[in-house]
């Protein structure tokens, strides 16, 4: 063998070992490179699911944001279900489904004007929220 040929199997060899023992060696009490991602994952998770925790406790508190405007609704004469869905602070899914109206144009923007002025009320980023309002007739993705 020559001179190169032994230096290239040498490195080879080298580097295979490099690589094996690199992947077997733990990184932090005994979590490799994947588990050590997996936790930080978990952290964040943990972390997300607490902050919409806090923002739906804050939405539906006794005498709540969401509370207050089902009572302006009513006083209107509206019937209606909610909807809600929190994916983090500023990502609020809000859905009103009309039971006793149509939604109308008209309809739509008295149940937004409510609901913002509410929203202004309590101090709250109107840009967090995504408010669609639908009645009986509207298919589930409307």
């Amino acid at each position: 063998m020559k001179k190169g040929g032994i230096a290239s199997a040498g490195f080879i060899a080298i580097l295979f070992v490099v690589t094996f023992l690199y992947i077997g060696t733990p990184l932090t009490n005994g979590k490799t490179a994947a588990n050590f991602t997996d936790r930080e994952i978990d952290v964040e998770a943990e972390q997300k699911q607490k902050e919409v925790e806090e923002i739906l406790t804050r939405l539906y508190q006794k005498d709540g944001f969401i509370e207050q405007i089902g009572k302006k609704l009513e006083g209107k004469g509206y019937e209606f279900q909610t909807l809600v869905a929190v994916y983090s602070s500023d990502d609020i899914q809000v859905k009103y489904v009309l039971e006793n109206k149509g939604a109308t144009e008209f309809v739509q923007e008295e149940v937004k004007s409510i609901f913002y002025e509410s929203v202004e009320n309590y101090n709250l980023d109107s840009n967090s929220f995504n408010l669609k309002i639908g009645d009986n007739n509207d298919g589930p993705d409307w």
